[in-house]
This record gives structure tokens, sequence and C-alpha cells, in this order.
């Protein structure tokens, strides 16, 4: 998992530690007060809980139930444009694939590189950022459980690993972690999702943390601004900063996520054991995501559910 693999490479960065908790799986039901239609188009807020082998899942700021079959240890999510919620699952080496609504997955991806994280692209091809072993990105094309290639990114002859994924409309791809021969964080692209097409961002958009693309493509990266200033920052598809950031207090985030019409940004707290949530640009507090439970979050996604 990403904490090991920051342990690891003697990066810095400090592991989020965890605890336990006993936890159950609860069934999803609507919402008091509101019909059953509602409940199925209502907006849905995925939270990895790595610690306690669950996904927590929110609808209007309540947590409504969780996910626990076949869950170990999960840490990225992804919602793809049917809804349904892909899960990079480190602990028993796969990424899971639950419909909306389903608490049994329906399809299992292998990979046995300890996924981090997962992203769908707009042809429904997965690609996994894998954060141990073989490293890289592993490419599953539609209707394949295993790889059918990767994508490696490279510094000084030497390879790395990857700790969160991320795809445009035109299957550009996106990925953050640690490469070179002297370990050091970097944000990598392949144009077309193609291994030729590899090229390295340069700083200051250089990350270990979550990334995102918009809908205009541009590319939204958990980073620093200046040392010891943890931020969210917009860049150019080929690492150029727009202009726009929003600094997240003394709390570096680790995955991210978008609501429907990209104007809230969700970021994952680990060492706070919850999701916050602000306006961008701007980057005005609306709120957190947690519940007395939750231990080590490390993944969040939303279902705009429409």
């Amino acid at each position: 998992m990403r904490h090991v693999s920051f342990v690891l490479l003697a990066v810095g960065l400090a592991a989020c530690g965890g605890g336990s908790a006993t936890t159950s799986t609860v069934p999803a039901q609507p919402i008091a007060g509101q019909s059953e239609a509602a409940a199925r188009d209502a907006r849905l807020i995925y939270v990895s809980d790595h610690a306690n082998n669950l996904i927590d899942v929110f609808a209007q700021g309540r947590l409504r139930s969780t996910i626990a079959s076949g869950v170990s240890k999960p840490v990225g999510l992804f919602v793809d444009a049917s809804h349904a919620l892909w899960v990079a699952n480190p602990g028993a080496n796969d990424v899971l694939v639950f419909r909306r609504g389903s608490t049994t997955p329906s399809e299992t991806l292998e990979d046995s590189n300890q996924p981090n994280d997962v992203a769908v692209c707009h042809d429904g091809t997965a690609f996994v950022a894998d954060s141990l072993n073989l490293g890289g990105v592993a490419v599953y094309p539609p209707g394949h459980t295993s790889p059918t290639r990767r994508l490696e990114a490279q510094q000084s002859g030497q390879g790395g690993i990857e700790f969160y994924v991320a795809c445009d409309d035109a299957g550009n791809v996106f990925a953050t972690g640690i490469i070179g021969a002297s370990p050091f964080a970097a944000t990598v692209g392949w144009r077309h999702g193609r291994e030729s097409g590899y090229y390295l961002l340069q700083p200051p958009a250089s990350s270990e943390s979550g990334i995102k693309v918009t809908g205009t493509r541009t590319l939204l990266i958990s980073t620093y601004t200046a040392p010891s200033q943890p931020a969210l920052v917009e860049f150019t598809e080929a690492g150029k900063p727009i202009g726009r950031a929003i600094h997240t207090g003394s709390d570096l985030w680790g995955d991210i996520a978008l609501n429907g019409n990209q104007s809230d940004i969700y970021g994952v707290v680990t060492a706070k054991d919850d999701v916050a949530v602000r306006k961008f640009p701007g980057g005005s507090f609306l709120r957190t995501y947690t519940n007395p439970n939750l231990t080590q979050p490390e993944g969040v996604a939303v279902d705009p559910g429409d």
C-alpha cells in the first residue's frame, strides 16, 4: 500500500497510522423521509476505510451503508460513467467493481503489484496505479481481468512506482508517484495512453498524492506550493500552472475527487480520519465526511447520481 511504499523508499513523508474497529455491513436503505426513487438518484460519496476493510457510502451527508464483500485494505476509488464503483484493493491484490447499490462485486481484476488507485477512461479501459513490484500503470481493456500491457515511468534509466492515476476524455493518462535511480516525487503522462507517449511533468507539478482531470482537460494535483504548504493546484496537461490553487491548511490531501459540476473538491485527510470538501476555485471550506468508526481513510469518489 502507499504508506508502506513511503517507508521503504524513505521519501520523508510520514506514514499515517490507523487502528481497528468492529464494523458490519449495513444494507443500503432509503434515507428517512425520502422516496426510493429519490434515494436511487441521490449523490453518493464513497470513502475507503483502509484499516477496517470496507467502503463507507454517504448520501445527503449521512452514512447510508457500507460495502465489505471482498474488500481488503482498500485505497483509491473511482466511479465510472455507468455509476459503477471501482476499488483498488491491495490487501487482496485485485481491483473490485461494484454496480451502484450493490454490496457484492460484479467483477474482479487481478493485480499482484499492490494496486493503489484506478481510473476508467472514456472507452472503458481501466488504468491501475501499482505501488509494488513492477510498479507503473497496468492497462485493462474492456472485458479483460488481467492487464494486457503496462505504462512505465522512467528517469535516469530507472523506473518507479505509481500512487494515483487519472485519464482525460482523449485517452491521455497521468500518474503521480516516485521514479528514478535516486527516487523522487514525480507526475508523469502518457499521450493517448501509450508507452511511446511518456513524458515527465516538471516541478511544481511533481507529486505523490491525488490527481484528477477536469472537463476542460486541466490537471488538479494535490501537492505543495512551497515547503510545508499543502495545496491543490491546477495545471495544464503539459504541467504549466494555470494560476488557480487552494491551500488545504496543514493537511496534505491524498486521494481527491470532484462533484458532478466540478465546483467542489473532496480530499482525503488520512491523519484526521476524514474527507474534507472545499469549493474550487476559491477554497472555502464546506464540510467533512467521517463517522465514529472510520479509521485510516485512503480513497474518495463521488457518484453524482444523474
